[in-house]
């Protein structure tokens, strides 16, 4: 089985450095790079190409959200995990925006960090509990009297349910119109139904149903 290989962008040499040593210690893991700013990493990415970047949310000359959106237009395969020390909200919500699939704390653990990894190679989102309980109280844009709520029993379909999946894997319909073999149009009914059902049409709305609901590494 090939290894995830995994590019650290950081501006503190020494937590890069360390960070560094940490995953080495996995044979399944191979760190490929360390850079300090986030054209650096976009640089990198263009001559060796990652699985998964590891990039502090501050850095200079491009910050790790701004990273991740150009990210995205050019290299949408390459996974982002934010590891910060910031716990804001704004922070958060534009890091789901942006299209980050993972969020932890520079205090988490080794554990918790090789989770994650794991996790978005896997396709899947993970967040520190912290920022999990903090998205939980981001206000919903849709009801900005009130927090998110949702009853338990949502009558979603095994189509809808599979496409939510695909969309917090920041899938664009096309992508998953071809994951899916259905047609473009199929894809944005599916989508239009499914998010009135749940009563959402923004990216954090999604995200805190699929916590709620368990479709979200905790």
């Amino acid at each position: 089985m090939p290894s995830i290989k995994i590019l650290i962008a950081d501006d503190h040499p020494l937590v890069a450095e360390s960070l560094g040593m940490l995953l080495d210690l996995q044979e399944d893991l191979e760190v490929i790079g360390t850079v300090n700013n986030g054209w650096q990493a976009l640089n990198f990415v263009e001559s060796a190409q990652p699985d998964i970047i590891i990039a502090d949310l501050q850095m200079p000359l491009l910050n790790g959200i701004s990273m991740t959106m150009r990210l995205r237009e050019k290299y949408p395969k390459v996974k982002v995990i934010l590891l910060t020390m910031s716990e804001e909200a704004s922070d958060i919500r534009e890091g789901l925006q942006a299209g980050i699939h993972a969020y932890i704390m520079k205090s988490a653990e080794r554990p918790e960090l090789l989770k994650a990894i794991y996790a978005v190679s896997n396709g899947q989102k993970y967040f520190s509990e912290k920022i999990e309980k903090k998205l939980a109280e981001i206000p919903n844009p849709e009801n900005p009297s009130g927090h998110f709520t949702l009853s338990d029993e949502v009558p979603l379909t095994p189509r809808e349910l599979e496409i939510v999946r695909l969309v917090l894997q920041n899938k664009s319909s096309v992508e998953i119109s071809e994951t899916l073999f259905v047609a473009l149009n199929t894809v944005h009914t599916h989508r239009r139904n499914l998010m009135k059902k749940i009563g959402v049409n923004t990216s954090i709305g999604l995200m805190q149903w699929a916590i709620k609901h368990g479709l979200v590494e905790p």
